[in-house]
């Protein structure tokens, strides 16, 4: 695994808090379980400690059982995470 330094980090691309529900939306929507996800609202995370800018702090399964939406969650914010801040308002 290599660890990249602040220096050859690539910069995120911001994205604004639609945006970002939005992305992560559609990639739960599109993971087993979870096709009756009805909404995730995507909050700004300010922790300097932390490298994300944002963390969805609630979502609503529908029918979807919310174990499965949980894990796919953690799975997809992390990888966004990476990608992408939330933009300034």
């Amino acid at each position: 695994m290599t660890v990249e330094s602040p220096k050859t980090k690539p910069d995120k691309s911001p994205k604004t808090k639609a945006e970002l529900e939005g992305l992560v939306l559609a990639e739960l929507r599109a993971a087993l379980g979870c096709e009756g996800a009805v909404h995730v609202t995507v909050v700004a995370y300010d922790d300097y400690r932390v490298g994300a800018t944002w963390e969805v702090a609630s979502c609503n399964p529908g029918a979807s059982a919310p174990e499965e939406c949980e894990r796919a969650l953690c799975d997809i914010v992390g990888r966004l995470q990476q990608h992408f801040d939330i933009a300034p308002t």
